[in-house]
């Protein structure tokens, strides 16, 4: 296996050597502008069939080949592979010595990626540059059912971000049953859990209960779909029956259920837990009431037969459950609290007992 693999190295090493040549001879012609391409790198994607990286370091190599002969003759031994010497092209570019050169071959290719990066020089231009050029992009999906969101953040920017994300995606915990999530799932999660503590100035850990929100449902597509399809937030997306039970849950929402366009149902507008129902809730369960959980983050009352199955405001509806386990688990995951569970050492399950899609009348 290991014959058969150095043989393959071999093969790769020729052909990158030979594509080389090629892309050095056509560079010096400037094949790129007489075939109308933006670009050499353009130029060798294109007829070559690579892809845009490969196509760049390609002709980055061939460029600088000629000034570094002994990076060449191993490459072309097969002494090193063409990523290497790509990396340690670079690492000289960025100005590193004889000494820093040989210390490298040490270094894996991260390694040397890092040790670059160590080289370059940051002026006080490419700081304002870099200033000058922040961005932060949100892009919902058309049916807002989703979105991407992008950025780039000066250095000291992205990392104080980074260091947030983290430590607040370190704080969630795993599904039960031993569920775990990906650092990404974890880390958007995050993202929205600091969204909501800069929204709720006033630090109050009943969350974001007070929040005024109105939905509008089209009775016929809603009911006759489960709430999967006809709810829609005022000035907002559409929402699907998880959301719907959530901000049923959680805020003062106005359900205002419509037919052929017209207004035909609304709700009153204070739906919200009353706060003497809440102080009484949150005293007598002294913090989340899932057993095993010892978070204190968010606490936020939770109703145990959801509002949407006709659950009312009444106490011993009610318990106490931290933001994760209330908004990552139950209104979700799918998760539901067994009922026949202990009040202070709650259980959550997986498959929700009764009627599951919101209905409105």
């Amino acid at each position: 296996m290991e014959v058969e693999l150095l043989e393959l190295e071999e093969k790769v090493s020729e052909m990158r050597c030979r594509q080389l040549v090629l892309v050095n001879e056509l560079d010096k012609v400037n094949i790129a502008a007489s075939t109308g391409c933006r670009s050499s790198a353009e130029w060798v994607a294109a007829r070559l069939d690579l892809g845009r990286s490969t196509a760049s370091d390609l002709v980055f190599a061939a460029r600088r080949l000629a000034k570094h002969r002994p990076i060449n003759f191993h490459l072309a031994e097969g002494h090193i592979s063409f990523d290497r010497a790509v990396a340690t092209m670079r690492l000289a570019k960025a100005g590193a010595d004889e000494a820093t050169l040989k210390h490298s071959e040490s270094l894996d290719l991260a390694g040397v990626g890092r040790l670059t990066c160590r080289q370059r020089r940051i002026s006080r231009r490419d700081e304002r540059d870099v200033f000058v050029e922040r961005f932060v992009s949100v892009q919902p999906t058309l049916d807002g059912s989703s979105g991407r969101i992008s950025a780039q953040l000066p250095g000291i920017g992205i990392r104080i971000f980074e260091q947030a994300l983290y430590a607040r995606a370190d704080e969630l915990r795993a599904l039960p049953g031993g569920e775990a999530f990906t650092r990404g799932q974890r880390q958007a999660d995050a993202l929205v859990a600091l969204a909501m503590d800069s929204l709720d100035r006033n630090g109050d850990i009943e969350g974001s209960s007070d929040s005024s929100v109105s939905i509008f449902v089209d009775l016929d597509r809603a009911n006759g779909t489960g709430g999967e399809m006809g709810c829609e937030v005022e000035y907002g997306p559409r929402v699907g029956p998880n959301t719907l039970d959530e901000l049923l849950c959680t805020g003062s929402a106005q359900i205002i259920g419509l037919e052929k366009g017209t207004p035909v149902v609304i709700s009153q507008a204070a739906r919200a837990i009353p706060p003497a129902v809440r102080r009484l809730v949150a005293a007598r369960d002294g913090g989340c009431t899932i057993a095993g959980c010892t978070s204190r983050y968010r606490l936020e009352p939770h109703h145990i037969r959801l509002r949407s199955n006709g659950g009312s405001h009444d106490p011993e509806n009610l318990t106490t459950l931290c933001w994760f386990h209330h908004h990552v688990a139950i209104h979700q995951q799918g998760f539901h609290i067994d009922p026949d569970s202990p009040p202070l050492r709650r259980h959550l399950m997986r498959t929700r007992a009764g009627p599951d899609p919101p209905r409105i009348e």
